[in-house]
């Protein structure tokens, strides 16, 4: 201790900081060793140790094993961090029961855990409101890097702008944006809704309808969701007709009351002679699985369904679904992993990384109906 009670380790601590703020050590450039700090400040090697421990956890420094420490490329959005939070990662989530939502949080949680890192988990609820209020307080309050599922791709562009600007740490899952230098980590859902439609037309189906929640203009996912399964009719050899598509069911839906839509989806797909669907998700597909056999249609024997996810639903309804499985485990664990490379080496992945999806064949899917298939 000092005479002012302050601890050694703290002084040596400040110098250094002021060493590295004032440009004496500039970034990338090794700072001295343990013995030769221990020696310039007449103190133990266990003290030197500790100050260099704090340098890194407030990120300052990056240690290499075998090699020392390096002072951290630093930036806007680093130099206003407040310190104690240096190893905090934020995950912004719209619900803690959303789909894949354990997944994401463990594949991020693991990766940060083995590397030094914490993860607080943060809810948005679905409300752009609060998700904006959440980006500027978590930045404002010194957290290291954000993770963020984002509600949609078309809200708060101008905080992220800012933060990408600011070059702080910020990577989105699940969805990107187009206009915006912001890395993201998601499914490969063009290929996912490829791979479904490409084996529907396999089992002999022609006539294949496409079902979705929201609008493709709102949601980066399903909008490549849905690319996918127009690309696969394309390379088949199949039209692309508008009458076996619904885009943005919930508005419909919700104006003419959930039986009647259903009503009106499954009369249509009968009278046009549609023999198999795939979903936005599985919930989608749950729900018309349930609809279908209520009215006596038989699944898959006259109609067909793939989901999207792999939802846990998927294996708890009277037929289990085939579906397209993500790995959340994977995108959390990247999103984590590029996360800490950006803060300890000061370098940003640019683009978005996709993951790889599976099909997932169970009870919904089969040859189409005798008499349905055209060549």
């Amino acid at each position: 201790m000092t005479k002012d009670n302050k601890p050694l380790y703290s002084v040596i601590m400040d110098q250094l900081k002021s060493e590295i703020s004032s440009g004496l050590y500039r970034p990338e450039s090794q700072l001295p060793t343990e013995a030769e700090l221990s020696s310039r400040f007449g103190v133990s090697r266990i003290t030197t140790r500790r100050a260099l421990d704090e340098l890194e956890r407030d990120g300052y420094i990056y240690r290499i094993k075998g090699s020392g420490s390096f002072v951290k490329p630093r930036n806007r959005g680093q130099e206003n961090r407040a310190e104690g939070t240096g190893k905090m990662i934020s995950l912004i989530l719209p619900s803690e029961d959303d789909r894949g939502t354990m997944g994401y949080i463990r594949g991020a949680s693991d990766w940060l855990n083995a590397n030094g890192y914490y993860l607080s988990i943060h809810q948005s609820d679905y409300d752009s409101q609060k998700e904006r209020d959440l980006l500027e307080m978590l930045t404002r309050k010194g957290i290291a890097a954000i993770i963020l599922y984002p509600r949609n791709d078309q809200t708060n562009y101008d905080i992220l702008h800012r933060l990408c600007l600011d070059e702080y740490p910020i990577i989105t899952i699940d969805k990107y944006f187009e206009s915006l230098p912001l890395g993201a980590v998601v499914s490969d859902n063009f290929n996912g809704s490829y791979q479904a439609v490409s084996r529907l037309i396999e089992l002999g189906h022609r006539k294949i309808a496409f079902l979705t929640a929201v609008t493709i203009e709102s949601t980066s996912s399903v909008r490549d969701r849905y690319f996918g399964y127009c690309q696969a009719l394309k390379d088949h050899g199949l039209p692309i007709d508008s009458r076996y598509i619904r885009l943005n069911m919930k508005g419909y839906r919700e104006q003419v009351g959930g039986e009647r839509f259903y009503k009106e989806l499954l009369d249509s797909y009968s009278a046009d002679g549609v023999t198999a669907v795939h979903t936005e998700n599985d919930l989608i597909a749950a729900s018309l699985l349930n609809l279908c056999l209520d009215r006596g249609i038989r699944i898959p024997e006259e109609f067909s369904i793939i989901g999207f996810d792999n939802n846990p639903v998927t294996e708890h309804v009277l037929i289990p679904l085939t579906t397209i499985e993500q790995n959340f485990y994977e995108i959390g664990r990247q999103a984590a992993e590029i996360i800490v490379e950006w803060l300890e080496k000061g370098r940003q992945t640019p683009g978005r990384v996709l993951v790889p999806v599976k099909l997932v064949e169970r009870g919904t899917t089969a040859l189409a109906p005798e008499g349905s298939v055209v060549e």
